[in-house]
């Protein structure tokens, strides 16, 4: 129980919600998802997205988020890192100081592209339903529970921050010379809704049957269903949420813009391609109309359970907590940076490519790289096969991805980490060794086709040279 009540106060305010990257589809040329990484990288057709399964996105990242580091072996039989069997520096060696997890998800509610009647521009528009989440924590929070050693425990710099929005964007890859594409997208914001907390102190007590926690730090949220109109007091004192739908309405107004910029440059007769993108670079200006914000400086206990009430004995449970309305803020979105390299052989059918992938989050930063096997048979097939080597990743946890893109239609399933070690406990298979988790699913239908590929299909026919397959 104590255990339980330390996790709560060390994720005190913790809210999750989710932008998920797809790193295995950066080199699938039919794919309409490469816009969201680089708005330079055009599918080989025109698309229309089929409403709310055009694009479905989740994704979470972390950098200690595995079975390997939470479930053992012990004479034939798996425990978790709670049992006695296994040694708390055995445990902790395994935890970074910093652990990180950045969550997301999109949903393209609906999407549209198309070349223009010279078939040389791409042009694409859509609305996107998106929510991202990221949340850090010391590694002190995992030896107190391990351990539960008396003594004092330092669980300072908690963060927690969760964004929901939707973007309505229109973007276009434009050819600038034979061998250079650039690429644009801009997107206007409604915000859904925002919360972040920053912890800045807390100091964990244990001493026999008690622990106790003194704590300082800030929280914030905006929703059109937060009612600011109370003045300062603590939160036992009034209910934060109202249901007056006029008062919602009136609060739906927090907004933002952002853009993506992206370039890709053909060299080696197309045999070779680099190209690099930023994407989401923005913000969103949060209205005080349903903003609330709290400091934190106040103490807890927790000293058992009295067994004739079956209740827990604590004092001064927050009693610190004082909720006041907030003020307008403007926020950045979490950005990222994407650069790339393909090499075609084998007239096109086969390309290696190698992605760099940093995502500006706002606590942290956090980089990978992506090395892919892209197999293309023929004009309407695609299969792609990853590994990310940073993020302390194994060998054996990959990625894979399949788009089948003939005229008419468009399907895409795929994931950045799939695991083949498995751990089985209790009879269940559990993945091993990933520590994140990327899937997407995409379902559209294809039209016309990049007047420069029209031209370099028939070529191809008289030169059997498909090297170049795909570009613009």
């Amino acid at each position: 129980m104590k255990r339980c009540i330390i996790l709560i106060i060390a994720t005190f305010g913790i809210c999750s919600a989710a932008s998920a990257q797809l790193k295995t589809s950066y080199f699938m040329e039919g794919s309409y998802f490469r816009t969201d990484l680089n708005p330079a990288l055009a599918p080989t057709r025109g698309y229309f997205s089929m409403p709310a399964l055009g694009g479905i996105k989740v994704s979470m990242q972390s950098n200690f988020l595995s079975v390997d580091n939470f479930l053992y072996k012990n004479n034939g039989q798996v425990v978790t890192f709670m049992h006695n069997s296994v040694d708390a520096d055995t445990f902790l060696k395994r935890i970074p100081n910093v652990n990180k997890m950045d969550f997301g998800t999109d949903v393209q509610l609906v999407g549209f592209g198309a070349y223009n009647r010279k078939k040389t521009l791409f042009w694409n528009a859509g609305m996107n339903l998106r929510a991202q989440a990221e949340i850090t924590l010391p590694k002190e929070l995992f030896s107190i529970l391990k351990s539960m050693d008396s003594g004092v425990y330092d669980l300072s710099d908690t963060h927690v921050d969760a964004t929901a929005y939707t973007e309505l964007f229109v973007g276009f890859a434009l050819p600038v010379t034979k061998n250079i594409t650039i690429g644009f997208r801009v997107k206007g914001l409604l915000g859904i809704g925002e919360a972040s907390g920053n912890i800045d102190n807390i100091n964990v007590k244990v001493a026999g049957d008690e622990v106790s926690a003194s704590m300082s730090g800030m929280l914030r949220a905006t929703a059109p269903m937060i009612d600011n109109s109370y003045t300062t007091g603590p939160i036992d004192d009034f209910n934060l949420f109202t249901n007056d739908i006029n008062r919602i309405l009136k609060n739906i107004k927090s907004g933002g813009a952002a853009i993506d910029l992206g370039v890709e440059v053909r060299l080696l007769n197309d045999h070779l391609k680099l190209s690099g993108a930023v994407t989401d670079l923005g913000f969103i200006y949060w209205n005080n109309g349903g903003t609330a914000r709290a400091e934190i400086n106040g103490n807890f206990s927790y000293r058992g359970m009295n067994l004739d009430t079956n209740e827990t004995v604590t004092a001064n449970e927050f009693k610190g907590l004082l909720v006041e309305p907030g003020n307008s803020y403007a926020k950045r979105l979490n950005c990222s940076l994407n650069i790339g390299a393909e090499y075609n052989i084998l007239r096109g059918h086969i390309a290696f490519g190698l992605l760099s992938h940093t995502k500006f989050c706002q606590s942290f930063t956090y980089s990978e790289l992506t090395a892919s096997a892209n197999f293309r048979a023929g004009k309407w097939f695609t299969w792609t096969l990853s590994h990310t080597f940073l993020g302390r990743n194994r060998p054996g946890v990959f990625g894979t991805a399949l788009n089948i893109h003939p005229a008419g239609f468009n399907l895409f399933v795929g994931a950045d980490y799939i695991d083949l070690n498995f751990a089985k406990y209790r009879n269940i298979p559990i993945p091993r060794a990933m520590k994140s988790v990327n899937v997407y699913f995409g379902l559209g239908f294809n039209f016309g086709k990049a007047g420069a590929l029209k031209a370099r299909d028939k070529k191809a026919e008289n030169n059997g040279d498909l090297s170049w397959y795909g570009t613009l």
